[in-house]
């Protein structure tokens, strides 16, 4: 399967700025699904979500995915968990897009509330876990894909902070064994700077989505969508098994 480019956007007002919308425009060849970062917005107002979606519709002609990432898991959101599953739930009420991102929770039955939710929406749901402090060992990451399959969603996600190049290579095993475990799609990438190879060859070993940046990353180690999509072939000819021709 060929690994799909994220472009992420993290507006930083309650509309977009025309240079955010150029590039969208300029580098949507680069791109297959626009991640709108809503925890940056300074409002969390459903009226300013939906302006800013209308703004990207008119420029977009690809799947978007609205991404709410708490402080917890790295991002700027600051609602609890009680509003944030009540304010998810009013997000899916919008028709306006195709995707959502849900943060796992261990032993939160809301989380699956919301997948089951966003079915009846017809929304796709990426499940994602973040740690920022360490990568986890691979029973550990694993038992962490098993548990985030049981909600229901098409996608799963995990990423990590490696401290050493192991901890990159116990990822991408984690990666390996539950793409061939899963009925989901399974994502697994190390941020920071170690961590680049499992960004740009998630296909080699089985990953379904990388991050890419339209503006500036909103994550460590991520790289623009534009030098992505040049560097993303090479790994699907080793995957496919094709020959390398030379001139």
């Amino acid at each position: 399967m060929k690994t799909q480019i994220v472009a992420s956007l993290m507006p930083k007002r309650e509309l977009l700025e025309q240079n955010d919308l150029k590039l969208i425009e300029r580098f949507q060849n680069n791109f297959d699904i626009l991640e709108l970062r809503i925890d940056s917005l300074p409002s969390h107002d459903i009226e300013v979500i939906k302006s800013v979606i209308q703004q990207i519709k008119q420029f977009l002609h690809k799947p978007l995915l609205l991404t709410y990432r708490t402080v917890k898991q790295g991002g700027s959101g600051t609602l609890n968990q009680t509003d944030y599953v009540t304010w998810m739930q009013e997000i899916l009420q919008l028709d306006s897009f195709q995707m959502i991102d849900v943060e796992w929770e261990a032993y939160d039955e809301s989380r699956e509330t919301l997948v089951k939710e966003a079915k009846v929406h017809h929304k796709e749901v990426i499940v994602s876990y973040h740690n920022f402090d360490e990568t986890p060992k691979i029973e550990v990451l694993k038992k962490i894909y098993f548990n985030m399959s049981k909600l229901g969603a098409e996608h799963l996600k995990i990423a990590v902070m490696p401290q050493s190049r192991r901890d990159v290579l116990t990822l991408l095993e984690a990666v390996i064994e539950a793409s061939e475990a899963l009925p989901q799609w399974v994502t697994g990438i190390a941020m920071g700077p170690l961590g680049i190879i499992s960004r740009t060859a998630q296909e080699s070993f089985g990953g379904a989505l990388t991050y890419g940046a339209l503006t500036e990353a909103v994550a460590p180690g991520q790289i623009h969508v534009q030098q992505l999509s040049e560097i993303l072939p090479l790994y699907s000819l080793v995957e496919n098994n094709t020959p390398l021709r030379y001139n």
